[in-house]
């Protein structure tokens, strides 16, 4: 049946582009799909792979032109990285995912909020492999301009990013509630881990703090 379905609907591979499924064995085996765990910020960790040039372009492909086969496969590394979290469903409560989100400028350039669409998708994968129930909330949003990061060292990416979440208050409201387990950040990447810490502190301010990140990639050095 692939081989037919290849036959009508042609595809190449989103990294190499040589004619075949959407992620080729060799390509994917290049990326170290493992799922691993740290800390950050005090904050658990789990990723389901490290970061390298596959999986950056894989990335860059979900987050820059709208790939929805690139964006699955993200998704399904943070799943990895949520069962391997090996969170224990309470009954009566859902899972919580809040993206690490992209400026206003940023979404509207792209004409899409792509930390949305995965946490979306991430959130339906969960659900379907658990029976848990999942939530989205864009509980966080971007209060100002801040500079491009690729080009900035950690010292550089905390400064650039002190203060520049706020949390939405038509999604989340000051916690008052024993169960902040159940809440995660999520993010595509973490490199340096400054969004992430920023993220962190903007919650806390009112009393929420998750128990941890998925992410679909980490950078090995976010341990060292």
């Amino acid at each position: 049946m692939s081989s037919l379905l290849q036959m009508l609907f042609p595809t190449t591979c989103l990294i190499c582009a040589l004619p075949g499924p959407w992620l080729c064995n060799p390509c994917e085996e290049k990326i170290s799909r493992v799922p691993t765990g740290g800390e950050i910020g005090g904050m658990k960790l789990w990723a389901g792979a490290y970061y390298g040039d596959e999986l950056s372009q894989l990335i860059l492909l979900a987050k820059e032109q709208n790939s929805a086969p690139a964006r699955n496969y993200l998704a399904q590394l943070i799943v990895e990285a949520f069962m391997s979290a090996a969170i224990i469903p309470i009954q009566g409560s859902a899972v919580t995912l809040i993206p690490i989100p992209s400026s206003s400028a940023a979404n509207r350039q792209r004409g899409f909020r792509h930390s949305y669409l995965l946490a979306r998708r991430t959130a339906s994968l969960i659900e379907r492999a658990t029976s848990q129930q999942v939530e989205v909330k864009e509980g966080l949003r971007v209060n100002r301009k801040i500079a491009d990061q690729s080009n900035l060292n950690r010292g550089e990416r905390e400064r650039n990013l002190s203060g520049a979440y706020s949390v939405d208050n038509r999604h989340i409201r000051r916690s008052t509630q024993q169960v902040p387990e159940r809440i995660f950040l999520i993010d595509d990447l973490v490199t340096s881990g400054s969004s992430i810490r920023e993220g962190l502190r903007a919650l806390q301010e009112l009393g929420i703090t998750p128990c941890g990140v998925l992410a679909a990639g980490v950078s090995p050095r976010v341990f060292s």
